[in-house]
């Protein structure tokens, strides 16, 4: 057999022992899946990472949907360790699944318009200003309900958005990219774009507030790592992070 031929058959046993040594196993990862409302994305993603630093080996798989989709997801059997909802009522749909959960943090809509604002807009009776173009969220998922809620209670707006959105990060994003004049969205929202949008809030922060839940998806197959995680995010450093955020805490 000639010599180069060797040294190639023998690179590819050492790579093959190595493959099977107990190192090669240790890189592989384990994997939590977390189902989280849509308005979580940016918070969550950065707390998945901490938590995976913080867990050598651990990799986390993050679904961000509105949440009533989530729960549907959830309750049609779909993989997931998590659930974190904008809202109880949501996660209270899903019980058969995630029976004992939590009260989390809590989040509040405001109206948002871009910093420069050329009609003028100072009150939530503005939305009333002729040719103003405003969106919000679908009145089924928790965003829209929020919205909903503090509209009533303020009882000053007669027009009607010109579009109902799936979920809070559909309403942001036509916001910023101007294809509406205003929006009712979540305070988080603006508090990331702080250069970009001001908010005018609702007098009744009860009625435009929603309040999340998180817990444990209960026939989940890495319940020690799901609880470690559920912790992770409801620590002092974690939920600090999320109140500079604009998120406030259920006590």
């Amino acid at each position: 057999m000639p010599k180069s031929l060797r040294k190639i058959l023998s690179a590819l046993l050492a790579l093959s022992f190595l493959a099977l040594t107990p190192a090669g196993y240790a890189s592989q990862k384990t994997t939590i899946t977390v189902f989280a409302a849509s308005s979580l994305a940016d918070s969550f993603t950065y707390l998945g990472k901490a938590f995976e630093k913080s867990h050598p080996g651990t990799s986390v798989l993050f679904s961000f949907l509105a949440s009533p989709s989530l729960a549907t997801q959830i309750n049609a059997g779909a993989p997931a360790d998590v659930f974190v909802s904008a809202s109880g009522k949501d996660i209270q749909n899903a019980s058969d699944r995630v029976p004992i959960y939590q009260g989390y943090v809590f989040n509040r809509v405001v109206l948002a318009v871009p910093v420069k604002n050329p009609f003028k807009i100072v009150r939530i009776r503005g939305l009333n200003t002729p040719g103003v173009k405003w969106i919000q969220c679908a009145h089924e998922v928790p965003c829209g309900v929020a919205a909903d809620a503090a509209l009533s209670s303020d009882g000053t707006v007669t027009s009607k958005p010109v579009s109902l959105e799936p979920k809070s990060a559909s309403v942001i994003a036509k916001l910023l990219l101007g294809e509406v004049d205003a929006a009712i969205v979540y305070h988080t929202d603006v508090v990331k774009n702080r250069k970009a949008l001001k908010e005018i809030v609702f007098t009744d922060r009860l009625a435009s507030s929603t309040r999340y839940a998180i817990g444990v998806v209960s026939d989940t197959k890495q319940k020690a790592l799901a609880t470690s995680f559920m912790d992770y995010v409801q620590a002092p450093k974690a939920i600090l992070y999320l109140r500079r955020s604009g998120f406030g805490v259920i006590s």
